[in-house]
C-alpha cells in the first residue's frame, strides 16, 4: 500500500432496509450521493474534505473507500506448460533419480492436456 495506490472514495446509502430519500440528488444507481477517484493518497483527506458531501451521522449516509486494483497478471500457456514440466522432472529427480526419464515419459503420456500449453491457454479462456 504505497502512496500511488488509487482509491474510489464515496459518499452512498448504506441502510439496507431503505431507500434514499427522494429529495437526493443521487447518481444514477440511485444509491451514491459522490464518488471520486483519487490518484494519489497524499491528498486524499483533502479531497474528501473539500468536495465530499455533508452529511449528518446516522442519516444512512456513509463514506466509503474501495482500492482500485491492476488485474492479476497470468502467466501464459506456454510458460505455465514448462513450469509444469520443470516441477515434474524436480520431484522425479529427488524422489527415483535413476527412473526419472521413464517415470516423466509415463506421466506425460498418461496427461498430456496437463503439460500442452494450447490446452492450458484454452481452459483459461473458458474460466474467463
Amino acid at each position: 500500500m504505497g502512496q500511488g495506490m488509487r482509491a474510489l472514495v464515496s459518499v452512498f446509502w448504506a441502510n439496507p432496509n431503505t431507500m434514499p430519500p427522494p429529495t437526493s440528488d443521487t447518481l444514477p444507481d440511485g444509491k451514491s450521493l459522490w464518488l471520486c477517484t483519487i490518484l494519489d493518497r497524499t491528498v486524499e483527506r483533502e479531497i474528501i474534505s473539500h468536495y465530499a458531501p455533508r452529511v449528518r451521522p446516522g442519516s444512512g449516509w456513509s463514506h466509503g473507500w474501495s482500492p482500485l486494483l491492476d488485474p492479476p497478471k497470468r502467466w501464459s500457456g506456454t510458460r505455465k506448460a514448462a513450469a509444469r514440466r520443470r516441477n515434474l522432472r524436480r520431484r522425479l529427480e529427488k524422489a527415483v533419480p535413476l527412473f526419472a526419464d521413464q517415470f516423466e515419459e509415463q506421466e506425460l503420456q498418461r496427461r498430456p492436456d496437463y503439460f500442452d500449453a494450447d490446452s492450458i491457454e484454452r481452459e483459461q479462456c473458458n474460466k474467463n
